[in-house]
């Protein structure tokens, strides 16, 4: 017969149990409504020009380590379109002598419309700003439309297309292989070449977000959202991304001839877009949303234009 001190100890014991469970469920929950926040800043141009602050307590903590874990599932994404694409159209948009891609990567440019819409359309922007169509000092009118791009911004993006398309339909044809050395420990995670490409694509133009978000000052005008993240940006923050991102890329780019091109491609890339950041930032009297956007498209480029210079040694 259980005594009722033994049922009380019980029953306090399950209690604890069960608010443990319910602090676990709250924390996945504010995870995932973080992640969630991050995907629509990026996709919504309805949220990323909201006026409004923070809507709950899961926000109050900006968490930069989201931003790169949605970048590498949009890497996945951008992928996994490459290779449906492949599998469908590569017997008939594909050339022997030349290893075209060409459904691919009109597939992997599409996705990345729908996915970085407001990264895109923040490139655009940039240049608007910068050839003089809206006022530095007084650029809301600019703002208040997330469509609304003139010539400058339409012709900087038609450029951006354009390099993307070039440098995704220019990766060298890797014949499918297994790594023999230290690389097989990854299994599963050391796809092929061109997979690994996109996949570091995806987290270096978010990394390229946080470097500019941690750099420069803030402009007068910046929506609270934005703002919200550059106040939450801390240098340890940016420093503990820089080496998920500067590792992940000295593993993905290494060959069994050398294990430095990875490193050394990550540090130029974040070099470019620091004095990049500090130089907008000069310019425009502050970063807004737009000019960190920017920044983000401009590491992607970086990016693909670095793999094509080392695509040789690999």
């Amino acid at each position: 017969m259980i005594s009722p001190s033994n049922s009380n100890i019980e029953f306090k014991y399950r209690i604890e149990i069960i608010r443990k469970i319910q602090d676990i469920m709250n924390w996945l929950r504010c995870k995932l409504i973080k992640f969630r926040n991050v995907m629509y800043y990026y996709i919504s141009p309805e949220y990323s020009a909201s006026k409004s602050n923070t809507p709950n307590l899961c926000d109050s903590n900006y968490s930069s380590f989201m931003m790169i874990l949605w970048g590498l599932i949009y890497g996945i994404i951008l992928s996994g379109a490459f290779a449906i694409s492949w599998k469908c159209f590569g017997d008939i948009y594909f050339s022997e002598r030349s290893r075209l891609r060409l459904m691919p990567c009109i597939s992997v440019l599409f996705v990345s419309c729908l996915l970085n819409f407001n990264q895109i359309t923040g490139f655009g922007k940039l240049f608007d700003r910068l050839a003089g169509c809206c006022d530095i000092e007084h650029s809301s009118d600019c703002n208040c439309n997330p469509y609304r791009i003139m010539l400058p911004g339409m012709l900087a993006i038609l450029m951006l297309f354009l390099i993307k398309f070039s440098a995704l339909l220019a990766m060298p044809y890797h014949a499918p292989w297994w790594p023999a050395d230290w690389r097989r420990i990854f299994n599963r995670f050391y796809p092929q070449m061109h997979f690994r490409v996109l996949i570091l694509m995806g987290i270096w133009g978010k990394m390229g977000f946080i470097i500019a978000s941690s750099t420069g000052q803030t402009a007068e005008n910046i929506d609270n959202r934005s703002k919200f993240i550059r106040e939450n940006s801390k240098i340890r923050s940016l420093l503990g991304n820089l080496v998920i991102v500067f590792s992940l890329t000295a593993i993905y780019f290494s060959s069994w001839r050398n294990r430095a091109l990875g490193l050394l491609i990550s540090f130029v890339i974040f070099v470019v877009i620091y004095l990049v950041s500090m130089i907008i930032s000069w310019r425009l009297k502050g970063h807004d949303k737009y000019s960190m956007f920017a920044c983000g498209e401009l590491a992607e480029i970086l990016l693909l234009l670095s793999y094509l210079a080392i695509a040789k040694f690999l």
